[in-house]
Parts: structure tokens; sequence; C-alpha cells
């Protein structure tokens, strides 16, 4: 058989198969939520540009900062887990309204607050006033559901955020389950937004193992009973809305190792990698006392760290290891995100 036959034949065979999943490189600017601190812990301020040394997969990159984050207003979305053994938390939360005041302090600001099940609920759209922002928080009450879909939720957080035709910073506050129970999301596109997003997300969370523990315990190790049926009350908000962005199906094809990697990270313990990915900060409470030390720490935080900004040179696909280094404080101890993935898979 002549060799144009041959590759004839084999052009014909591979148009057969399913085609390869396609990316598509971003070429948006990365942000890197940066804090830098000296030995004492204490915030290292008024950091130039030109002091930073960002590296992309060990090349240097032109780097830009934000304004003072002092005089820069501040996005919030609050995102409460309302179901399975969550309402056995809603007493340590006692307080949330006004440690949010905290959280966001005197610089302009906006806060919604959303809660979640299997979907989330709009408690409250963003507002800057407290007395909304507590007026929502009112209407948290548990939604009776076995699922725990966090990532679904901050994901339809972060759609909230881009819509703001503001210059504020976005954050998100999310106090729920370490574990996602029931997301629809893409995982590969949260993570892939995730990687570039100038949203910073802060975990607050709560194991559920020990709620177990001590019911079991209690009921003599019997058996759970089995679930109910249960109707959210008047006052509950309808599920909210899908973004377009918003997907209910996962990939069919097999994702690339070092993504598949993050991924799989993500579904471990997904409070953590949330925050690990946006450059934010994860925090374990049991008790009250434990919850408002925890937003405590965020309000130290969210006010007191540089937002970096490039844009990818040269901008491949794939996993990007991130360095942010301060030539003039080499003892500094800096946490930003360690890496971030480039291209969207189709």
């Amino acid at each position: 058989m002549k060799f144009a036959a041959i590759l004839a034949l084999a052009s014909t065979f591979l148009a057969a198969q399913d085609p390869p999943p396609k990316f598509n490189v971003r070429s948006n600017l990365v942000f890197l939520p940066t804090r830098v601190q000296n030995k004492s812990g204490e915030t290292i301020y008024g950091l130039k540009p030109q002091q930073f040394i960002v590296e992309d997969n060990g090349v240097a990159q032109p780097v830009n900062v934000d304004e003072d984050p002092d005089t820069t207003g501040v996005s919030l979305v609050v995102v409460v887990q309302c179901s399975r053994s969550a309402v056995s938390e809603f007493n340590k939360l006692k307080g949330l309204g006004a440690m949010i005041d905290g959280i966001v302090g005197a610089a302009p600001h906006e806060v919604a607050v959303i809660s979640y099940g299997e979907a989330p609920y709009v408690l409250g759209d963003f507002s800057s006033s407290s007395e909304s922002t507590r007026h929502a928080l009112s209407r948290l009450k548990s939604c009776g559901e076995f699922g725990a879909a966090s990532i679904d939720a901050v994901y339809y957080a972060i759609n909230m955020l881009n819509r703001r035709q503001n210059h504020y910073r976005r954050a998100i506050l999310l106090i729920g389950e370490t574990r996602d129970h029931g997301s629809k999301s893409k995982l590969h596109e949260v993570v892939a937004e995730l990687g570039i997003s100038d949203t910073v997300i802060y975990t607050v969370t709560f194991s559920p193992l020990r709620d177990d523990f001590i019911s079991g315990f209690s009921n003599g190790d019997k058996p759970p009973p089995p679930p109910t049926s249960f109707t959210p009350p008047p006052l509950y908000p309808e599920k909210a809305e899908k973004d377009p962005e918003y997907s209910e199906h996962t990939p069919l094809f097999v994702l690339p190792p070092q993504l598949m990697l993050i991924v799989n990270a993500l579904r471990r313990n997904t409070a953590s990698e949330l925050a690990s990915l946006s450059g934010g900060e994860y925090v374990n409470f049991t008790t009250q006392k434990g919850f408002e030390d925890a937003l405590q720490r965020i309000a130290n935080q969210i006010h007191n760290y540089y937002l970096l900004s490039f844009k990818p040179q040269p901008a491949t696909v794939g996993i990007h290891s991130l360095r942010v280094r301060v030539p003039d404080y080499p003892d500094a101890a800096i946490q930003t995100r360690r890496n971030y993935w480039a291209g969207i898979l189709e």
C-alpha cells in the first residue's frame, strides 16, 4: 500500500476518535494577595513595586502593587452553611454581625450574605448598612438538607463579586465544614478561576466528626434515624439562580496529572484548599471563643496585605509555580499563593 493511502487511512481513523480536550490560555492578570511580616509577626508596610520580585516558573515578572488597602473599599460575601450538622454550630456564631463590622473596618465596604446546603441561598444582597447585614444574618436557619455544596456556593459568590462595578478589594468569608458534599461545579474551572482571581477566600470551619461522635455516644451507638422530609420556613429565601458560568456537569475527559493533583486536594479538604488557592487563610474552631478568635485573626489580615499582580510572560498552559521575594527583607515571612493553573479546558 502506498504511503499516501496509509496516511489517508490514519487521518480517517483519528477523525473518528473523540477529540482531545482543548486548552485556552487566559491572558488575564494573575493576582497575588501577599502578606509580608518581620520575625516578630508584625506587618511590614510601605513596600513599593520595585521592592518585590515575583517569579512565575522561575521567570521574574513586572509587578504592579495595588493602592494602600487602608484607603480601599472592601466587597465581602459571607457564606454560611445551613445544612447537615451546621445547625448545632449556630449558637457559636452569635455576634457574627458585630464581628463582620470589625472585619470590614472603617473603610468603604459592602457586604452580601448567602447560606448553602445543596445549593446557595441569597439571604441579603450587597449593602453598606450594618443593619442590613444583621437582618440578612437573622434569616439564617437550618435548611434541612443533607448536602453541603461549599464549592458551588463559593463559585456563586465569586460570580457575585465579579459583577460588582467598583474597585474595592474582594473577599469571601466561608463558614462551614471542612469538606464539600455534593457540589456540581466543574472543579477544574474553579481551580482555573481561583488561580487568577483577585478574590481572597478566608475559611473558618468546624468538624462534623465531633458532633457525630457525641451524638453516637449519647444514643448508645444506635444508628441515626432515617432522614425526614423538610419544608423550609416561609421566610427562607429561594435557591439562588445559577449563573451562566455555573455548570452541573463533571468533565468527561481525563484531566492533566498536575491539575488532577489540585482537584483531588480540593476534594479532600475543600476549605483549606480554597483558602490556599486564593491566597487566603484557613482556621478551624470548636468553641465560640475559637470562632471569635478566628474572625479577629481574619480582621487583622484583610486590610494588611499587598495585592500584587502581573501579566504572565510567557502565557503558557499548565501549572505555574509562584515565588515572591523582598530582597530588602531577606528574613521576612511571606504568605501568598504558591501556584496557579493557567488555561481553560473545553
